[in-house]
Order: structure tokens, then C-alpha cells, then sequence
């Protein structure tokens, strides 16, 4: 199936803003990722049903979580209003072009505050997250975890351990969690560990393979 003409303009605009920037498209999909091995910042050319256009979303997928899905863990809607085409291309370009600048502009703020775990572990302890008696303590635990200060991903994953939910998923969670804190102390099993996680998990998210580090590439 032929591609509308309002998203041959966005592929074609984001492809020009972003591939500098070695941010690719995901397929043939209106969603292009920032891949860095441990996470993966998500951009999205968001449609509504019944529409000709798009809005934004912007936000980061921690792959230390193994899932076969790209989710917002930190960020996700922007602040901007939907982008009509009315079928003037020139204008909807120009629209689209401000967009991809402020995606662009969001992911390499992301590069910024995550260029190294010691640099990324305030910037992750100072979100709030949609689920924070879950995923925002495991976040926040495991990034304790990788820069050694053992207090903090206790207590942060100890939250966890004790938060509820009807969902078999959060027992397979807190099993997960609890296979963890065994290496609480052993700073080289655990990062070992989540690197594990973060490889199989870009498997199944069709990632390339990469090797991981926590600093800067």
C-alpha cells in the first residue's frame, strides 16, 4: 500500500533532521529511534483516527527491562498541537520541520543527561514515572545498582517488592528483582546481569547488536 502524501513528507523531513544525528527510522513506521545500547529514545509521528497529520511523542525505553515493545519510560506527548495537512504540502513541511527540530532538540538533551550512569543516576532519581511504586523504583533501583550505592537500590527496589497490582506480571517483577539484590555488593555480577537483560531484551526488540557500556560512545 501506497504511503499518503502527508507521511511521505514526514519520513522525508525526519530523514533529513535526523540521519546527521545517526537517528533512524524503525522500518517503514512513523517512529524513528535513538539507539544507545542501554536505552533507546523513542520518536513518534503520532496520527489520530480520522485525520491527515500528526503529533509528537518523545521519550526514552530503558532496555534493561525485557519486553518486546518500545515504551515511554521517561517523557512521551509533547506540547505541541496537531499538525493538519489541508493538502498545502509547503506548509505542512514547514510545520513538520519545526516538530522534527524539537524532537531532535529532546534527543540529544536524553544524549546529555545519560552519557554516563554517574551523569544519568539524578537525572533518572529526579522523574517521576506513570507507575512510580513500580517501574519508577525499579528505574531507580537499577541505576543504583550500576553506580554501586548499594542504600538507594535497596530501598528502592524493597518499594517495589511491597507495591501491589492484580497483574501476574509484577509477581514475574518482583522475581526478577529478588534474582537481582543477590548480587547487591557484587558491583561486577550485577551490571553483568543487566547487561544480559539489555541484550536479550534488544533481541526481541529487533535492536543490532551492540556492545553495552554505561559511558559515553
Amino acid at each position: 500500500m501506497n504511503q499518503p502524501d502527508y507521511s511521505k513528507i514526514i519520513n522525508k523531513t525526519a530523514k533529513k533532521t535526523f540521519t546527521p544525528y545517526g537517528i533512524k527510522q524503525k522500518g517503514k513506521s512513523r517512529i524513528w529511534l535513538d539507539d544507545k545500547g542501554w536505552y533507546t529514545t523513542v520518536i513518534e509521528f503520532q496520527p489520530f483516527t480520522g485525520r491527515q497529520g500528526t503529533t509528537l511523542n518523545v521519550g526514552i525505553n530503558f532496555n534493561w527491562h525485557e519486553q518486546v515493545y518500545f515504551s515511554f519510560d521517561i517523557g512521551s506527548r509533547q506540547d505541541v498541537d496537531f499538525v493538519e495537512y489541508d493538502g498545502n504540502e509547503n506548509d505542512f513541511a514547514n510545520e513538520i520541520e519545526k516538530i522534527c527540530d524539537l524532537a531532535l532538540h529532546k534527543a540529544l538533551g536524553y544524549r546529555e543527561n545519560l552519557q554516563n550512569i554517574q551523569k544519568a543516576k539524578p537525572f533518572i532519581l529526579n522523574q517521576t514515572y506513570t507507575s512510580e511504586d513500580i517501574w519508577g523504583n525499579y528505574h531507580k533501583g537499577t541505576i543504583c545498582g550500576l553506580t554501586n550505592d548499594l542504600v538507594e537500590q535497596n530501598e528502592y527496589y524493597q518499594k517495589l517488592l511491597q507495591a501491589e497490582h492484580p497483574g501476574e506480571w509484577l509477581n514475574e517483577l518482583k522475581d526478577h528483582v529478588n534474582l537481582l539484590m543477590t548480587d547487591s555488593g557484587h558491583q561486577d555480577k550485577f551490571s553483568g546481569k543487566i547487561i544480559e537483560i539489555i541484550n536479550k531484551t534488544r533481541a526481541l526488540k529487533k535492536l543490532p547488536e551492540m556492545e553495552i557500556n554505561f559511558t559515553d560512545s
